[in-house]
């Protein structure tokens, strides 16, 4: 009889440890991280072909203006996992960026804040434009917001 309820037991962990949550990603017990559903105002960013990019302009615009500002890039792993990346801008000298990679099955899956002091656009390194936040700490020196 403890030999039935023994390989029962075995059975019922075995198959119940076998369940598969879809897409989403755990992060820790208990806590997954739902399906991210793109918004309106989302700059998206698929492997260097930008939607949205009047937003982006619109931001950089407003930066250079001194007003306060926040937007939100969605970059796509080659897999298809949305990368989200935060930016805040205080309308002085402060960006705060926010990296979630929950989501993307085959990174670290954490989110990473920093704190940078500037933003500059250049052009023909890595691509033909490229927006970084410059200045955000020994860590971290600089940060790619978007390239196309």
């Amino acid at each position: 009889m403890k030999k039935v309820l023994t390989v029962g037991l075995l059975l019922v962990l075995l198959t119940g440890g076998c369940d598969q949550s879809g897409d989403q990603v755990e992060v820790e017990v208990g806590k997954p991280v739902a399906d991210y559903e793109l918004k309106e105002t989302d700059i998206v960013n698929t492997h260097g072909n930008v939607k949205n990019l009047d937003r982006f302009e619109e931001f950089y615009k407003n930066v250079k203006n001194g007003k306060k500002e926040h937007i939100r890039v969605v970059f796509y792993t080659d897999e298809g996992d949305p990368i989200l990346h935060d930016i805040s801008y205080d309308g002085g000298t402060v960006f705060k960026s926010v990296m979630d990679t929950r989501r993307d099955k085959f990174g670290k899956g954490n989110i990473h804040t920093s704190t940078c002091t500037s933003i500059e656009y250049t052009n023909g390194e890595m691509a033909d434009n490229v927006y970084r936040l410059k200045d955000c700490g020994n860590d971290n020196p600089e940060l790619i917001i978007l390239w196309y």
